[in-house]
């Protein structure tokens, strides 16, 4: 039934103060039809995943619209990282202590290692390195096929979010953990990411998975198609997008 329709509703919060937990986001991803949609209601922005493609359409708020292939996904995430060894190379050379640790916290997101541990009676999965964390609650599934179809998904939208939104982390550390659960065919009920700053961070995402649809969630994909192919939407090149989004948060 996976292979068909799958389910995910996910919230994110910020646990760093556990006196003061902060609700952050919530998101509803629907796999359908060879699709992936990724709705966060309160942006008012639909992620539409199509791997056949090779691409990404976005369908913002107030009629906005860009498509992004992965081909210019990969090519930002290149420029963004030769941007970053730069970077490393002009902290290396300043003795300030502030400078040498995040030059360190740089290296790790360009290239991560961890230590790796599961407890298979808990399905607890951790991965540990010297900047941060993953712990995982795990769900195994019988058979590779929706592991691999979520964590392709998981995988490209952490390189898109990256893309979009530069004050993310870069994608390198999250995909390595879906390398943990893909050859473990695990999928993650919920990630609780530290990060070792001053003073640490902690977030934790809950997944809840499911092989039906409710009642109103075909009706959302026949909305967003129907859309997508009115005269209403606003299309739009990648870069202009990202620029409006820039200005939006700016404001």
């Amino acid at each position: 039934a996976y292979a068909q329709t799958l389910r995910v509703s996910t919230n994110v919060a910020d646990i760093s103060r556990p006196d003061d937990i902060q609700q952050l986001s919530y998101s509803l991803t629907l796999f359908h039809g060879g699709r992936v949609y990724d709705y966060m209601p309160d942006v008012g922005e639909v992620v539409i995943f199509e791997p056949i493609h090779n691409r990404f359409i976005i369908l913002g708020k107030n009629y906005a619209a860009t498509e992004v292939s992965f081909a210019e996904i990969n090519h930002f995430l290149e420029s963004a990282q030769t941007e970053a060894v730069q970077y490393i190379e002009e902290l290396s050379a300043d003795p300030d202590p502030m400078s040498a640790a995040k030059a360190n916290a740089m290296r790790f997101q360009l290239s991560p290692e961890f230590q790796e541990s599961y407890n298979e009676g808990q399905k607890q999965l951790k991965l540990s390195g010297t900047e941060l964390e993953y712990s995982v609650e795990a769900q195994p599934v019988e058979g590779s096929n929706v592991v691999n179809r979520y964590l392709e998904y998981a995988d490209w939208a952490k390189r898109l979010n990256f893309v979009l939104h530069r004050n993310s982390s870069m994608p390198q550390a999250r995909i390595k953990l879906n390398e943990s659960l893909r050859e473990r065919k695990l999928l993650p009920k919920a990630v609780e990411l530290t990060m070792y700053l001053n003073p640490p961070v902690k977030f934790r995402a809950e997944h809840r998975f499911a092989d039906e649809f409710q009642s109103a969630d075909r009706r959302l994909i026949s909305q967003w198609e129907r859309t997508l192919q009115s005269n209403q939407v606003r299309w739009m090149t990648f870069r202009e997008y990202q620029q409006n989004l820039l200005v939006q948060s700016a404001q």
